[in-house]
């Protein structure tokens, strides 16, 4: 159990350090080598938690996202614009360009553990956002003929769905314009008929 710990808050310390930099100098100033020695690893450490700083970065908006849906739980008021919202800003904080939004597909589907990982985030993050969803049908904000999973699963098809056909594109549209109409479009969908 030790050595898990050790692992979980070396991950956590290359978060820490990946925030920083991303938030002093941009993403794409940001090198590996910045991250591995603000976190105090050596450079091949960080490839053992991360395949590449896409990776990371993908790592990041589920943190950034878990973050901001725990605090809705504990606010007063309709949730589905604070939900809104929230997408536009995960969006907005992780700005991501097409070759950087393809490549973090790479690697979220390159391997198997990259994969395992990006499933037991969407895991963790569907424990936190459900109660969201079932608090919403019970206020009468959502549909309640939908199961609160169907719709959770809609939702990260709707969001995945546009981040890759977007980033397949030829276009300069802004993530931010098509992510804002895709969820206007999906909670249209789910309002009470």
């Amino acid at each position: 159990m030790k050595r898990e710990l050790k692992k979980e808050q070396t991950r956590t310390r290359i978060k820490e350090a990946a925030l920083t930099l991303f938030s002093e100098q941009g993403y794409e100033s940001t090198t590996v080598e910045g991250i591995a020695k603000l976190a105090g690893i050596a450079k091949g450490t960080f490839f053992n938690y991360f395949s590449s700083k896409d990776e990371l970065i993908c790592d990041l908006q589920g943190l950034f996202a878990i973050n901001e849906l725990e605090r809705l739980k504990d606010t007063q008021g309709p949730l589905v614009p604070r939900l809104q919202l929230l997408v536009f800003n995960i969006v907005r904080q992780f700005t991501l360009n097409k070759p950087q939004t393809r490549a973090l597909f790479q690697a979220m589907l390159g391997s198997s553990a990259a994969l395992e990982n990006h499933n037991k985030f969407m895991m963790d993050l569907a424990e936190v956002v459900l109660p969201l969803v079932a608090q919403a049908q019970e206020s009468g904000e959502l549909r309640k003929d939908m199961p609160a999973a169907m719709m959770l699963q809609q939702a990260f098809q709707a969001y995945f769905g546009t981040l890759m056909i977007w980033s397949m594109e030829a276009g300069d549209e802004p993530l931010d314009t098509r992510m804002a109409m895709t969820f206007e479009l999906f909670f249209k969908g789910i309002a009470p008929q």
